[in-house]
């Protein structure tokens, strides 16, 4: 490991050389939702693509959608999206009729579709799922002509012919081209192989104007061979409709399709849509003012519909922007095609056609309630009532939703997005924590950002990240306000659950289903059990429940009544600790006597008239008393861990074929804090990680003072692929972490563990392959669908269970959880992912905020005002300024002006009609001995009758706390001063603020002020402002033209004294105080999404500013923010934020010499492998990639994430594999100044590759 970054000496060989980035939260914006069987027939799966990530998700029988899969190594973004069908078995509407035979291939269980993409790398990619080689999935990539304009570059629109023959791929304008498939049937061979290449040929053409639309047209009928191609074309004011016909698919007729050009209608010039209808060789051409349906025969003479106007309160039809084909039976479809049509503001037509190609019905199926412009497809779940609709925007929500016949459509899963982002923040999880220890296991960063919608509601939105839990029931329990123990068990029956709730006083049984359609029920009044305490409970593989409490063990079997009973304790004897162990049918408890504390194992018998306990082994005396109890069965050899109040872990090892239990040495927890802290064992958990075809186990016990201490089970071999040879040998504790005050409660879940600790709920679970340090952390989200800014703040106890579905096999992990008061049963996912917590806004938001003093979220947003009805478009918007508190689990309501005149409400800022609020600065001016709290608002108006001029207000509010009500925020309106153009950018110089309104400085001043300034200041700005930062007497400037400017403060007058001679867009900046012999540095971001970081020089005259590092990013970052806890494992002091405007979020990391070195090696191999860039890694590409490294020395944080997902074994056969032809560039001479940077760096000289991967992931290891 790397020496203590706080003791490392500021020398020059360590200052700041390099620049690390890493998605942090990956960007919501769905672009397409394509249904899609990628792994094979049985999965249905569906496909989620985003700009560059692509999802695999699984459509589970409960009608929700599951988490798959992941690709995100695309080394471009994405531009379009297709399924190709290539199963020998042709849909229903292109099937002849006659035709039943069934292709050997379709008994495999390979995927029945490939996806088929087109990137803005100018490549298209091929790709389906495959349990065949180092990756999930198996890929084809096309690169296509670049001797085009590059603005014109292809990709603009793909097509996929309906019998898969074809696909077609444009560009924006002039030339598009096809590529021809290969036979189902071969391509089914590939896929058996675990390969693909599905393209036999290629013919490109050229048309002359803007390509709009691109659709293959279906066949007249089954006998007709031909491939039919539309192209919609415009230039100068006409538009055009293309057809280019093959007669077959020979190749001599590839090369001269048949080509018929026709004028289109005037009201059909600009179309929104064009679907190809399933009947007649006919396509849909849909407008805002009408629907017209043309045949490639009769092109000049289309047969036309009115429009449809879904909503009744609307003179205008709204833009009909998505569209979908249903899967229906093979009957239907000989007779029909239908079609949904989606408008932007979700409303939804069904809409039938007949065999001849006409309208025949069309039905209005209601409001989705989401904005839908991207994303919008049918999901076939096998439901014969009703449809699955997916649907997303690029603004708001999407969601799956379920179209029951004659009813409207009803959300059952959303699928949330929090972008575009105008603003964020990063506040620290503990306000009032001091800096020492935000660097505690607890503390994190909050981010904060805020969107904006197409519905005119925006939103706060907390991105986190961890395991989401989501809450598919709530319940009270009665008289239960707290527990102090719950368990839960699955029986096979019928797949029902039992849960026991426990008190110190009493316990209750419940029953559910996994479905939870009747609900959850008690049975305590069935079982004629006791309601004591509950100390274990589990299920027998026989289906009977097994419960301890203090005075005896009880037996419940559901299944037949008859057979429960209990068995009393002696009267002098007390259970202190037990467990119940289900799958091996052992009860372990220690009991309390007379003669002292003794060791129980028991043996479950079950026969067929009772169910009763055998004593396995004699009782076997303890020298101090447990409080927890760990067991766990391994073949033929048990171990049991007890856990005492002194902090000692009590080993035994249980022979289970020969008998008899041998104890171990005791281990006492060190544990190196203030000497009256508890050392209790409150709970212990054993967790299992694979490694090398090894399942290494480690225990973590939990103290009652909030200390996670974990060791490292050392045993000798156990190969969970056969027999299992075990031996115990000691227990080697590992670094603690405190977690909190109050006492760590672990539940063991095979390799992982949860645990709560106050108000938090973690995962903890050790890396595939790593080492015994290796264990992570990621936060228990709970989240509530129907209340997104729901979280709880109290745990009392929780339980999991897996429920295997019957049908598919797959198993969902429910979490069952009492806290705020109610139980909440929730499904657990198995990734860690973001996590979103949003708070409503009535509004869309701008501008956002922290006030450290007022410890809460400012957000400026505006409302949309109509006042004319007659004249719709003559629309005003109101900017308005709310406290939101962070924590808030209620949405932000309208500020009602009538209760504010009255008095029932605090007065808030706000502007007068068409106001923008442009920054906010949260102001704390020292004066006199006394600091002072304000709020600086600057906007930008337009002025009267001058649409083009627009003038700045400054505002200066008071805010405070009620002291009645300290929840309440109140505010006074301390000054308003007004300026000659718009206010951007605002900072804070002692007791002045200092304002750049248009391309002046301005200062603004009380009386007495320490500075006297000039009335007229010297220096202007090139371009108007966007950031400003005051440090001392320097100001840093980012403004619209220009990345970075600096001035300085001399005698009440402002210089400037450097600037970067380059003039890029600016967006934001954030400052990097130097420590030590360091200097200070900008870290600025631009347009184009380029990072730089400038290091600051005060000379004399001013002299340009030179950038390095520089990171590329492929997001533009709108906002760069300085964190408040500290990287882990970095020299570096200071933890950086970007986010872009699509949602996404950014972590950037200044790297030290040593360190940037390292992982620049470490990258140059990574760009090398096909694994780990398979984009780069061809045709040698990843020569340009490793220089650029160089020459920026910018590190991807991306591409090291691939590499840590593996273990440190794949990196060794990597190296191992120099001077070979896939790594035939990478030389031992490489190798070994790889291996030398390792042992400099991380000062280790013997296993350097699995030193590194410990170090690197806690590197990477996202904590927010």
């Amino acid at each position: 490991m790397p020496g203590n970054k706080h003791n490392t000496p500021s020398t020059p060989s360590t200052f700041l050389a390099g620049l690390l980035t890493q998605p942090l939260i990956p960007s919501p914006v769905i672009n397409w939702i394509l249904p899609a069987r990628l792994r094979d027939k049985h999965h249905n799966d569906v496909v989620f693509i985003g700009e560059r990530r692509i999802q695999i998700k699984e459509a589970l029988p409960s009608g929700h959608l599951r988490d798959v899969v992941e690709k995100s190594d695309l080394e471009g973004s994405l531009i379009g999206a297709k399924v190709i069908n290539v199963s020998t078995q042709l849909p229903w509407e292109t099937q002849d009729p006659s035709s039943s035979g069934v292709h050997p291939y379709n008994q495999n269980n390979l995927p029945p579709q490939i996806l088929f993409l087109a990137m803005d790398s100018n490549e298209l990619l091929f790709m389906y799922c495959s349990e065949m080689g180092d990756s999930p999935f198996v890929s084809y990539n096309r690169a296509l002509p670049r001797d085009i304009n590059i603005a014109d570059k292809y990709g603009r629109h793909i097509a996929v012919d309906p019998k898969s023959r074809a696909v077609a791929v444009s560009a924006s304008r002039n030339f598009f081209g096809v590529l021809w498939l290969k036979p189902p049937g071969e391509l089914q061979m590939q896929m058996a192989q675990g390969k693909l290449n599905p393209l036999s040929s290629e013919s490109f053409f050229q048309v002359d104007g803007d390509i709009l639309f691109m659709e293959f047209l279906y066949p007249k009928d089954t006998n007709d061979k031909r491939v039919i191609l539309l192209l919609i074309v415009h230039k100068r004011g006409t538009t055009r409709s293309m057809v280019f016909e093959w007669d077959g698919v020979s190749i001599l007729n590839r090369m001269t399709p048949k080509r018929t050009s026709t004028s289109l209608p005037q009201q059909d010039q600009l179309p929104s849509m064009v679907i190809p209808l399933a009947k007649e060789s006919s396509y849909l051409l849909v407008t805002t003012n009408s629907m017209a349906m043309y045949t490639p025969n009769s092109s000049s003479r289309p047969m036309r519909y009115p429009p449809i106007i879904p909503d009744a309160e609307s003179s205008e039809a709204g833009l009909w922007t998505r569209w979908a084909r249903p899967s229906r039976n093979r009957m239907y479809s000989q007779r029909y095609d239908g079609i949904f049509l989606c408008q932007e503001k979700g409303w939804i037509y069904y809409l039938e056609f007949g065999n001849d190609g006409e309208l025949e019905t069309q039905t209005s199926l209601g409001q989705l309630h989401c904005d839908v412009d991207t994303a919008f497809d049918i999901l076939d779940m096998g439901h014969e009532g009703g449809d699955f609709i997916l649907a997303a925007g690029s603004q708001g929500d999407g969601g799956l939703f379920v179209q029951e016949a004659r009813d409207h459509p009803r959300c059952v899963q959303r699928f949330l997005n929090w972008a575009p982002v105008p603003d964020a923040v990063v506040i620290p999880s503990n306000p009032m924590s001091t800096p020492f220890r935000r660097n505690l296991s607890r503390d994190r960063d909050r981010l904060f950002v805020c969107s904006t919608s197409a519905s005119g509601n925006g939103a706060i939105t907390e991105l986190r990240h961890g395991v989401e839990a989501q809450i598919g029931v709530a319940a009270t329990l009665g008289g239960f306000s707290s527990i102090r123990g719950m368990w839960a068990v699955s029986l096979g029956t019928k797949d029902s659950i039992y849960l026991v709730a426990s008190d110190p006083l009493s316990s209750l049984l419940l029953h559910t289903t996994p479905d939870m359609r009747d609900g959850i029920t008690a049975l305590e009044d069935d079982t004629g059990l006791d309601v004591q305490q509950t100390l274990a409970m589990d299920c027998t593989p026989s289906g009977a429940i097994v419960r301890v409490t203090e005075r005896a063990v009880h037996f419940f079997v559901p299944a037949d009544f008859s057979l429960n009973s209990s068995i009393q304790h002696d009267p002098h004897v007390f259970v202190t600790a037990a467990i119940v162990d289900g799958p091996s049918s052992t009860v372990i408890m220690t009991t309390r006597t007379k003669e002292g504390n003794f060791l129980h194992f028991l043996r479950i018998i079950a026969t067929e008239g009772c169910v009763t306990l055998s004593n396995h082994e004699a009782p076997y005396p303890l020298q101090k008393e447990p409080i927890c109890i760990s067991h766990q069965n391994w073949g033929k050899v048990g171990f049991i861990f007890l856990g005492t109040d002194d902090g000692t872990v009590l080993s035994f090892e249980v022979d289970n074929e020969a008998g008899g239990i041998r104890q171990h040495a005791d281990t006492r927890i060190s544990v190196n804090t203030e000497d009256d802290i508890s050392k209790t064992i409150e709970s212990l958990a054993v967790i299992r990680a694979p490694s090398d075809g090894r399942m290494n186990p480690f225990l973590l016990c939990g103290l009652r003072s909030g200390i996670l201490v974990p060791f490292e089970i050392d045993t000798d071999a156990v190969n969970f692929r056969g027999g299992p040879v075990f031996g115990f040998k000691c227990l080697k504790q590992r670094v603690p972490r405190r977690y909190g005050k109050t006492s760590l409660n672990l539940k063991a879940h095979d390799t992982f563990a949860l645990f709560t600790c106050g108000d938090d709920f973690w995962r903890v679970s050790y890396a595939p392959g790593g080492n015994d340090c290796d264990y992570f952390l990621s936060r228990v989200w709970i989240t509530d669908q129907n209340c997104p800014a729901y979280f709880p703040t109290r745990f009392d106890s929780f339980d999991l269970v897996d429920i295997r579905d019957q049908e598919s096999g797959i198993a969902t992990t429910y979490l069952f959880c009492f806290a705020d008061g109610q139980l909440l049963v929730c499904s657990l996912d198995q990734e860690a992912k973001a996590v979103p917590r949003r708070i409503d806004i009535p509004g869309n938001p701008s501008k956002l905020t922290y006030s450290k003093h007022l410890r809460t979220l400012i957000v400026s947003y505006s409302v949309v005002q109509n006042g004319n009805q007659a004249r719709p478009l003559d629309i005003s918007r109101t900017a308005c300024i709310e406290f939101v508190d962070p924590d808030t689990q209620l949405p932000v309501v309208p500020t009602d002006m009538d209760m504010v005149a009255e008095g029932l409400l605090p007065w808030r800022p706000h502007g007068v009609s068409g106001e923008k609020i442009k920054c906010i600065l949260d102001w704390m001016p020292y004066k006199n001995g006394h600091e002072y709290h304000l709020i600086a608002i600057g906007t930008s108006l337009n002025l009267p009758h001058q649409p083009n001029n627009r003038q700045g207000r400054l505002m200066l509010i008071q805010a405070s706390r009620d002291a009645n009500s300290p929840r309440q925020i109140t505010c006074i309106d301390k000054h308003t001063q007004w300026f000659k153009d718009p206010i951007y950018a605002m900072a804070a110089y002692e007791d002045s603020v200092i304002v750049a309104s248009g391309k002046r400085f301005f200062a603004v001043t009380s009386r007495n002020s320490r500075t006297i300034w000039n009335r007229n200041i010297t220096a202007l700005l090139p371009s108007p402002a966007v950031a400003m930062t005051v440090v001392g007497t320097m100001i840093y400037v980012t403004s619209s033209r220009h990345s970075v400017l600096t001035y300085t403060i001399v005698n009440g007058d402002i210089l400037e004294s450097g600037f970067d001679a380059v003039a890029r867009d600016g967006l934001s900046h954030a400052m990097m105080p130097g420590f030590g012999v360091e200097p200070d540095r900008i870290l600025v971001s631009s347009r184009g999404g380029a990072a730089r970081i400038f290091t600051i020089k005060t000379p004399d005259p001013p002299v340009n500013l030179e950038a390095c590092p520089v990171a590329a990013l492929p997001v533009s970052l709108i906002k760069v923010t300085k964190g408040c806890k500290s990287p882990a494992s970095l020299m570096a002091h200071c933890t950086y934020y970007g986010f872009g405007i699509n949602g996404s979020v950014y972590r950037l990391l200044a790297l030290h010499a040593k360190e940037c070195r390292l992982l620049q090696l470490l990258l140059n191999i990574c760009l090398r492998d096909e694994v780990i860039c398979p984009s780069l890694s061809r045709r040698h590409r990843y020569l340009d990639a490793i220089s650029q490294v160089e020459n920026s020395m910018h590190i991807d944080g991306t591409i090291l994430a691939r590499l840590v997902s593996r273990d440190s074994t794949y990196l060794d056969k990597v190296l191992m594999a120099c001077d070979r032809n896939q790594f035939k560039d990478l030389t031992t001479e490489t190798v070994q100044v790889f291996i030398e940077a390792i042992e400099e760096t991380l000062r280790v000289d013997v296993n350097h590759t699995q030193a590194l991967f410990t170090w690197l992931r806690r590197v990477l290891h996202i904590e927010i």
